[in-house]
């Protein structure tokens, strides 16, 4: 009997997970659709990319790179806001629905190598290159080495720089704690939200839930991933890696940073205009470590009014 109701009771929580699931992509299409994204894949040399694009091609092109553990999604609501751009949102390799392989390595020198590939798969030659968090540090080095592609280049608390104050999270790292970006638990999910945000985005029901277990699910993966981020990162502070890369970015950049970042500390701005030479920033009060979602209205303004910038500059030129 005890073992009849187990049964009972895994087959109703499975099917309930199930309505979710389904309720949710629901939600998740809709917003998607206000955004005008399609959903599309590729398979390039070691993996499968998905990704999500919106406007006309003819329009100036602009290409999103999200963070550690996020995916393409984290984009949508600022997409929104956007008017006038052919846009691209990946999901990386070994995040989203884009594939991962336990026995490759998803370093930022990897991943910015892969997105080359994506890149000329695409066909793009000249767009402007966006990259939140991990994505910045790898939109760094794609626009290190491929200069006459990248139109401008704008990094929202980006890895690229340790300030000289260390943030929280380098503080739970440093002494061995429990990482709050990668969820183990269902509790765990809300965690990661307040840690990485100061401004948590409104989620209507079951969003939380499945994004928890999707995450959850993606446990092992994003271990794997932060384990090789950080070997690059540790060899960067000894090797000069980071500023040698990013003091050669002649292009027009952008630094946009939450205020109140505990991922990557705000006084990370500091090095970005020491070693930048053509870079404008701006600090965003009472934002976290994801402009993008908690205020995409004034993100997406403010990424509109550099990029207009950087066209006429770019004009100027010749």
């Amino acid at each position: 009997m005890k073992l009849l109701k187990t049964i009972v009771l895994l087959s109703f929580l499975s099917g309930c997970a199930s309505f979710e699931n389904s309720v949710f992509e629901l939600g998740l299409s809709a917003e998607r659709a206000m955004a005008g994204f399609d959903k599309h894949q590729i398979q390039l040399s070691d993996h499968n990319w998905t990704y999500l694009e919106a406007g006309n091609p003819l329009d100036p092109t602009v290409v999103l790179l999200h963070g550690f553990a996020a995916d393409k999604d984290n984009w949508t609501r600022m997409v929104q806001k956007l008017e006038g751009f052919h846009v691209i949102a990946p999901d990386l390799p070994g995040h989203g629905d884009s594939s991962f392989d336990d026995n490759q390595h998803y370093g930022f020198d990897k991943q910015s190598l892969r997105l080359a590939e994506f890149v000329d798969a695409l066909g793009l030659t000249r767009f402007h290159l966006v990259g939140n968090s991990m994505g910045g540090g790898i939109a760094g080095l794609y626009a290190y080495r491929h200069p006459g592609k990248v139109l401008s280049l704008a990094l929202l608390d980006a890895a690229g720089f340790y300030g000289d104050q260390p943030s929280e999270l380098q503080l739970l790292i440093e002494n061995k704690q429990k990482n709050p970006l990668i969820v183990r638990s269902p509790q765990d999910m809300e965690v990661l939200m307040s840690f990485a945000m100061e401004q948590v985005p409104f989620l209507p029901w079951p969003a939380t839930n499945v994004l928890a277990r999707r995450a959850m699910a993606k446990e092992p993966a994003n271990d794997h991933i932060f384990k090789n981020m950080m070997q690059e990162v540790e060899a960067a502070k000894y090797s000069g890696g980071f500023t040698n890369i990013f003091s050669k970015l002649t292009l027009p950049s952008f630094v946009l940073w939450g205020e109140k970042d505990r991922v990557i500390h705000v006084s990370s701005v500091d090095k970005f205009l020491e070693h930048m030479p053509n870079v404008q920033t701006d600090v965003l009060p009472n934002v976290g470590h994801a402009p993008m979602l908690e205020v995409p209205e004034l993100t997406a303004r403010l990424l509109v009014e550099f990029w207009q910038q950087s066209s006429q500059v770019s004009l100027a030129e010749y």
